[in-house]
């Protein structure tokens, strides 16, 4: 029986109006709509209200929730992907060109990651493949699903281990802005300078 699932594997229908069947293109997607350190500081309220069982206010979270939900799928497709991992010195740990991404609003302060060991920080897929250690894919979007919904709802129980799921979820966001940085060229049709790919 074939599912929608396998033209739409990622789900970025609903958020980008697109079917993206590209794991990497998926991140680049999603670092397009907001800056890494929007997602840590959206992931961190969201878990906050989870755990209270307190009502967050809607505005954006649709959007944002099924965003997350896209990358968790992007994230396992590109766990065990054959890469090296970058050898970053001491004193370079702080080098740009390791973590900032390319948009004029980039703030490097905001997008060094806050969570990543250094093993994970020189090998991002590392995070990826100890994020699905510790769930399945449908175990996390379960458990991102009741996230969501208990930001929302102040009726539904807390959920269980807020720390460890939100610890999660931003090195999970953190690993990918580090691929999107390092590994992606371009965001759909522009590379990441702003010319058009045809043009280059």
């Amino acid at each position: 029986m074939k599912t929608k699932h396998h033209k739409d594997p990622f789900t970025t229908q609903c958020w980008l109006c697109e079917c993206i069947t590209d794991p990497y293109q998926v991140i680049a997607h999603f670092f397009a709509e907001a800056h890494v350190h929007h997602f840590r500081r959206l992931i961190k309220k969201l878990v906050c209200h989870a755990r209270r069982g307190k009502g967050y206010p809607p505005g954006d979270i649709l959007l944002y929730s099924r965003l997350i939900r896209s990358l968790i799928k992007a994230a396992h497709a590109l766990r065990h992907t054959k890469h090296s991992a970058v050898n970053i010195k001491k004193e370079e740990l702080f080098n740009k060109k390791y973590y900032c991404s390319h948009y004029v609003s980039a703030d490097a302060w905001k997008e060094f990651p806050r969570c990543l060991s250094e093993k994970e920080y020189s090998d991002p897929y590392r995070a990826f493949q100890q994020f699905f250690s510790y769930r399945s894919l449908n175990n996390w979007l379960q458990c991102w699903e009741q996230v969501v919904e208990n930001a929302l709802n102040s009726d539904t129980t807390a959920i269980t281990a807020p720390l460890t799921v939100c610890t999660h979820l931003i090195k999970l966001v953190e690993a990918a802005h580090l691929v999107d940085v390092r590994e992606v060229t371009h965001v759909g049709e522009c590379v990441k300078n702003g010319r058009s790919v045809s043009a280059t």
